[in-house]
């Protein structure tokens, strides 16, 4: 079974925790790291807990199809150019 490391860093420049996940068959392979957050190592730890926790929610039930995440569709929009509209884009002529 698979098991990753994960470290709890304090950044200096805010004075809050992140954590970072490394790859559990490559250990020098960052995989994730969040951004600093947390106000204490502790929270960190309950702040990782709970992003693992609502993945897991949404992993689909045995026999449910497997959804994909990717980037929405854009519904493209049919633009009409009216004469008001050219002429207002024109603006007045320089004499």
């Amino acid at each position: 079974m698979a098991q990753f490391r994960v470290e709890f860093v304090l950044d200096q420049a805010s004075g809050k925790y992140l954590a970072e996940m490394y790859h559990p068959d490559n250990q020098a392979e960052l995989l994730v790291r969040t951004e600093a957050l947390y106000p204490s190592e502790a929270a960190a730890v309950l702040g990782l807990v709970q992003l693992f926790k609502n993945a897991v929610l949404q992993f689909p039930q045995p026999g449910e199809p497997v959804r994909k995440i990717g980037k929405p569709k854009k519904k493209a929009k049919a633009v009409k150019k009216t004469k008001k509209a050219g002429k207002a884009k024109r603006g007045k002529k320089r004499k």
